[in-house]
């Protein structure tokens, strides 16, 4: 657990735990769309179990959820910005224009992020910061862009206009819900309550998305990798959102952005593993790039 960890260690490994986590559901994602399963039905049962089983730990700990206005909002707030809305958006981008441009949009979260802060004074220029945020996008775009353009040898107007601009929301969302938790978190919230709040929270929200689309409230199961990839979604999600609003509360949403680029590395790995693409020469110096850019983002003042 996140209070097991030496202190110093805690904000670059969660930044790493989460990323990894997070970038495997999202490939299991399209994996689950090959066998049957709605990506939609996916995020919302990942969402509702894994919140379902965070209340429950939060309430053995003595933590348990509140209810008041102020919980309420921020649970809201946060899930539609910083979870239903992107993670959605990430889960339908995947199966319909490709795990290839899904990973392209994620690390311009910082980047977005980092500008916000910087447009309401939250946050101030800092040489470290806007260098490791460089050298962060640097290796991710190393990464994403080649098999992008293998994929898609004669540009973007193959693709639905939608589409693209449903991926490429991604990052604003994604930018507006790691402000926002940081500034409307609770006085005195533990990290495990409210992770628990937001995820419930971003499963009621989109229920009105399963009814609209007709994707079923409770997949059909009927093998053993739809159980797999359920469960371990779930599972996943559990886990990876307890370091997630514990990273929230210890750093600043700058630094907690840099998730992006790890999700970015985990996708890529999993295209390698699961979708048969082919490991090239640029990979080691692009996430040497994105490690060095995390450490110096570290070095600033939080």
């Amino acid at each position: 657990m996140p209070g097991l960890l030496q202190p110093h260690l805690r904000p670059p490994l969660y930044v790493l735990i989460f990323g990894v986590l997070f970038g495997t559901t999202i490939s299991m994602a399209k994996v689950g769309a090959d066998n049957g399963i709605s990506p939609l039905s996916l995020v919302f049962w990942q969402m509702f179990a894994g919140g379902l089983l965070m209340a429950l730990t939060a309430h053995l700990k003595g933590q348990p959820l509140k209810f008041d206005p102020q919980h309420l909002r921020y649970y809201f707030i946060a899930g539609i910005l910083g979870n239903a809305l992107p993670t959605t958006f990430a889960f339908l981008s995947s199966v319909n224009v490709g795990a290839a441009i899904t990973g392209l949009v994620y690390p311009l979260s910082p980047i977005f992020t980092y500008a916000f802060s910087l447009i309401i004074r939250i946050d101030q220029p800092n040489f470290k910061k806007i260098m490791g945020m460089l050298l962060g996008l640097i290796g991710a775009l190393f990464i994403v862009l080649p098999p992008l353009r293998t994929t898609y040898t004669s540009n973007f107007s193959d693709l639905s206009m939608m589409w693209l601009l449903l991926a490429f929301s991604i990052p604003i969302f994604l930018a507006f819900g790691n402000i926002y938790r940081s500034l409307g978190w609770p006085k005195g919230s533990a990290s495990l309550p409210l992770a628990a709040g937001m995820l419930l929270a971003t499963s009621i929200l989109l229920l009105p998305a399963l009814f609209i689309t007709g994707a079923p409230i409770i997949p059909q199961l009927s093998s053993n990798i739809q159980i797999a990839i359920l469960g371990g979604n779930i599972m996943m999600s559990y886990v990876g959102f307890i370091f997630y609003f514990e990273l929230q509360r210890i750093a600043d949403p700058v630094y907690f952005s840099q998730v992006s680029y790890f999700i970015t590395i985990t996708t890529l790995f999993f295209g390698y593993l699961v979708f048969g693409e082919s490991f090239e020469w640029y990979i080691l110096p692009s996430i040497i790039l994105i490690f060095t850019g995390l450490y110096l983002v570290s070095r600033t003042k939080k």
